[in-house]
């Protein structure tokens, strides 16, 4: 892992934690924490793009769950440092993440499914938002459908990097 991807996935980190622990009060600190991820990324254009539709696919995908029930927060349908949150997770992909790329799709599929409802859970504990069915179905059926979404975030991002490469190069 390179010293770039290690101050990303901490970046990261310190995202979630302040997202978790002061939810609205961090918003200034969470954009620019945002700012030096994207002024650290060595494909802004990509991570650009990446921000535009991932935002879009990632906070559709969570407003059907708030819908459906399964997520619930204090600010309908999500607050602020949420869609914040998944801004810094989306930086992640080509960087941090970068890995996934590499990894058999089923492995990513259940890396996704078991650490993504881990992290809403322990969100729920910390009280940014609740979590309404019993934990284990949350977590099978938010795990395998939050895993989906995600790599299918993580597909076009593969596919939007070779457009990109290709027109660069034109």
């Amino acid at each position: 892992m390179t010293l770039r991807s290690v101050i990303n996935f901490l970046l990261f980190q310190g995202v979630w934690f302040l997202a978790l622990f002061l939810e609205q009060r961090a918003i200034i600190l969470i954009l620019l924490i945002i700012i030096v991820m994207l002024c650290l990324s060595q494909q802004k254009q990509q991570d650009m793009l990446l921000l535009c539709y991932g935002l879009m696919i990632s906070l559709s995908f969570e407003y059907l769950m708030v819908e459906v029930g399964f997520l619930s927060f204090s600010i309908s349908p999500f607050p602020l440092w949420f869609v914040l949150l998944w801004c810094a997770l989306l930086l992640t992909i080509n960087t941090s993440m970068q890995f996934l790329h590499r990894t058999p799709w089923y492995l990513a599929l259940l890396l996704c499914a078991v650490f993504a409802p881990a992290s809403y859970i322990a969100g729920a504990r910390f009280g940014a938002l609740e979590v309404h069915p019993v934990v284990w179905q949350f977590w099978l059926i938010y795990g395998l459908a939050w895993s989906f979404m995600f790599n299918f975030i993580r597909i076009i991002n593969t596919y939007s990097k070779k457009y990109l490469l290709v027109s660069e190069h034109k």
